[in-house]
């Protein structure tokens, strides 16, 4: 599994390095790439997170704060989005990757529900006084959250 792992993540690099160089990075890539390893976990289960950032570096929304979520959307109310990693970006990191592995926290996930980590990319512009102000810009991938006994 640790195998898979490092090839997709490396794979993912590859290629978004190679667009990103080839001068073509997509609007859907603006703030970044996203990939969640396994896509399908439990509560409590580790899991891998990475995050291309080569078309954001180039489109120039270098994040300085990476905040990550599990989100989820149903008909009924689940609540907000619960943080799992809040990460300060090192823009030095060649290819611009930020990988880090975490666990699902145990919560109240609800079994009708669509859920995905997302990350917002927090990076930092000049105003027209040239005073820098912070924008956000999100992505997120799907999971699958299993083992839930409602």
């Amino acid at each position: 599994m640790r195998f898979n792992t490092l090839f997709f993540t490396a794979l993912a690099g590859f290629i978004t390095t190679a667009v990103a160089q080839a001068g073509f990075c997509p609007e859907a890539a603006r703030f970044g790439n996203i990939a969640v390893s396994p896509s399908t976990l439990a509560p409590g289960q580790t899991m891998t997170i990475t995050t291309n950032l080569t078309c954001a570096v180039e489109l120039g929304d270098t994040p300085t704060f990476l905040d990550y979520y599990v989100d989820g959307s149903s008909e009924h109310n689940i609540g907000g989005p619960v943080l799992i990693a809040r990460r300060t970006y090192d823009a030095s990191t060649s290819p611009p990757l930020d990988t880090f592995t975490t666990t699902l926290p145990v919560w109240f996930y609800i079994q009708d529900a669509t859920y995905s980590v997302r990350v917002d990319n927090s990076f930092a512009r000049p105003g027209p006084t040239g005073e820098s102000v912070i924008e956000v810009g999100a992505i997120s991938t799907a999971i699958t959250i299993t083992g839930l006994t409602q």
